[in-house]
């Protein structure tokens, strides 16, 4: 119902019932019209009755543009039908009525139509005031009868316009959100999961691009022994092994709603929070690192079986705030991206798991936020704030590259389903 009021509340329909009732007044001031006064006050009815059902029942059968091309026809046949029915010998108005529908459609603009159709309603009544009054000639019509028709051009010329007015908004409208949503996939497809690109097409102010500060939380994942692996095997056995991993790997970051930023060889880099604001960025960040674990045991005892080598591999999270936007050289070469410190240290961070042996190391300031989720029941999709079975144990501090202070960090291991939750602060 909502959407129906909008769409009445457009000037397309309100303009219709102003033609309608002024033409159905045009019919009942006639003194030349075969109709008896019965008759004219039942046509007059009919007119606005259809009106009626036109403008109520249309939009429940078809789309809201097809009820403004059916108005259009509609409207194209009522005077001279209006004309034919009643007997009103009147060419002049069916005459003038298509030159103001002419002008009105070609001008495509509610003011300028109606500054032209002032300038022809006024040269038209002259004409007929002084055929009236300075010529004496003898006309078969009241001069009330002819100054009506003043307020029909005018009303019918603002439909016109209002209706050409409206659909050229509408199409820029429509063209802009098709460039809008063409440039969002050109730029994000590659990133993020298309529902996240869907949600920015519907609202392409989230996708705002440019450096932008914003607190995130990054995701640095990274293969063990990689380059020995290289050194032993052919290209094309490295080559198809590696694709094998990264896809699966890209789907599960899809799937919880991570930006991809950059592969960086046989390195994964994904974060959260941007383009669209994520407030359970951590909680999307720890859940997707579990599962690409998970993912990457299955794909060993696949590469097991198959005799082939498995890939080992470390993940790094950091939360911190970063400047993230749209980062290279204009025209050449572009990247939505993030840089800062703090990106620096989840970087550290992945490469701490090899000296440390675990597989996911977290930063401090990721544990603090991740305390809330621990121990609570998960639920069947594992999301809705909740992290359970889960191992989050404090390592003694180290020193990283960059950093003068040795930083705190935590292990995070997966455990059986059912396991209680183990935090050690």
């Amino acid at each position: 119902m909502t959407d129906l009021w909008e769409n009445y509340r457009k000037p397309i329909p309100v303009l219709q019932w102003l033609v309608v009732i002024v033409l159905a007044a045009h019919v009942l001031a006639s003194s030349h019209s075969t109709l008896t006064t019965g008759q004219a006050e039942a046509f007059a009815l009919v007119l606005v009755g259809g009106n009626l059902l036109l403008l109520y029942g249309l939009p429940r059968i078809l789309p809201w543009p097809a009820v403004l091309t059916s108005l259009v026809v509609i409207d194209s046949l009522l005077v001279p039908v209006t004309l034919y029915a009643t007997g009103i010998s009147d060419t002049s108005l069916y005459v003038v009525y298509f030159g103001i529908i002419m002008i009105a459609g070609a001008a495509g603009n509610l003011k300028r139509a109606v500054v032209l159709a002032s300038v022809m309603c006024v040269a038209y009544g002259a004409v007929e005031f002084g055929r009236l009054t300075l010529l004496h000639e003898q006309v078969s019509e009241h001069l009330g009868t002819i100054l009506l028709r003043v307020p029909f051009f005018l009303a019918m010329t603002a439909y016109y316009g209002a209706m050409g007015e409206f659909a050229q908004q509408e199409r820029i409208a429509k063209e802009t959100h098709e460039k809008q949503a063409k440039e969002i996939r050109r730029i994000f497809s590659s990133y993020v999961s298309p529902r996240i690109v869907e949600e920015m097409i519907k609202d392409p102010s989230k996708a705002t691009l440019g450096g932008q500060r914003k607190e995130l939380t990054m995701l640095f994942a990274d293969l063990f022994g990689f380059t020995s692996f290289t050194e032993k095997h052919s290209p094309e056995e490295v080559v198809t092994q590696l694709n094998e991993y990264l896809g699966a790997m890209t789907e599960v970051v899809f799937q919880w709603d991570g930006t991809l930023d950059k592969f960086v060889g046989d390195g994964i880099v994904v974060y959260w929070g941007a383009p669209l604001v994520q407030p359970d960025h951590v909680e999307l960040a720890v859940k997707c690192a579990l599962h690409m674990q998970k993912q990457l045991a299955e794909l060993q005892e696949k590469w097991k079986a198959g005799g082939r080598v498995p890939f080992k591999a470390g993940i790094g999270i950091h939360t911190g705030e970063v400047v993230v936007g749209n980062i290279g050289a204009e025209g050449k070469k572009m990247d939505y991206t993030m840089i800062g410190d703090h990106v620096n240290l989840a970087s550290r961070l992945q490469d701490l798991t090899r000296q440390l042996g675990f597989s996911i190391v977290v930063s401090e300031e990721t544990a603090s936020r991740m305390k809330d989720l621990i121990g609570k029941e998960g639920s069947a999709d594992n999301r809705g704030g909740r992290l359970g079975h889960v191992s989050l144990r404090k390592l003694p501090p180290v020193k990283v590259k960059g950093k003068v202070q040795p930083v705190v960090v935590y292990a995070l291991e997966s455990l059986e389903s059912g396991a209680a939750s183990i935090v050690d602060a």
